[in-house]
């Protein structure tokens, strides 16, 4: 998964491209089970879900000014188009997307039938989703590693509103190599990615987050939460 917050509008094609070349080559590649966008743009919105693998789509042009892009490999539930990230929520006014790498387990008895460890995390996030999103991903992550009673490989997460992006690594093991999360800061925009680009990307510990905000240059603070 891969995501972007910029005070302009880009291309959305290099991070597809990014995107299609771990799904293809990246670590526990492949993953083919369906892919899915949200591209915000001002007052636009743009959500795009298919089944199939992302590297079987052709070009996208589309300018966002923000975006969550995953490429899916399925823990539970084959390739379908309701499985595929970001899942997308409304709270107080704003659209928040929700897109996650990893497996939560013992879900049976909390989530609804047919529905995915990702969907149940994302929804417990929107119910949890005060003022401070770093707050809301913390309570979630403390409540879903007590009802997994500590059964989960990852709960790596990238959220945005289009107006914040935030970037969370918690892995049950430290010594964990797959489930990863690196951010890479310019001058215009972050972006945060399950793999990096190159040697300038840095890597987020178990535990860390970034958050990123947009005024007339984009600002971030990266911290801990407390599970």
């Amino acid at each position: 998964m891969i995501g972007f917050i910029s005070t302009k509008s880009c291309n959305i094609s290099p991070y597809i491209d990014f995107l299609k070349n771990q799904a293809i080559h990246g670590k526990g590649a492949p993953h083919p089970d369906g892919w899915g966008m949200s591209c915000y743009d001002r007052n636009d919105l743009l959500i795009k879900k298919s089944s199939d693998p992302i590297w079987k789509t052709g070009t996208i042009s589309v300018d966002a000014s923000a975006a969550i892009i995953h490429a899916r490999k399925a823990s539970f539930g084959k390739a379908n188009l309701l499985f595929s990230h970001p899942f997308i929520f409304e709270k107080k006014g704003k659209i928040w997307s929700f897109a996650h790498n990893g497996t939560i387990y013992n879900l049976s008895g909390k989530k609804e039938k047919n529905e995915i460890d990702t969907q149940f995390y994302a929804k417990r996030f929107i119910e949890n989703l005060k003022q401070d999103p770093v707050r809301s991903v913390e309570n979630t992550i403390r409540e879903l590693v007590e009802i997994s009673e500590n059964k989960f490989t990852s709960m790596n997460a990238i959220i945005s509103s289009g107006e914040i992006l935030l970037g969370v690594r918690y892995v049950k093991e430290d010594e964990d190599g797959y489930h990863t999360l690196f951010y890479f800061e310019e001058d215009d925009r972050i972006s945060i990615s399950t793999e990096p680009l190159d040697s300038r990307w840095v890597s987020l510990k178990s535990g860390e987050f970034v958050m990123a905000t947009v005024n007339s240059r984009v600002e971030f603070v990266k911290g801990t939460i407390k599970v």
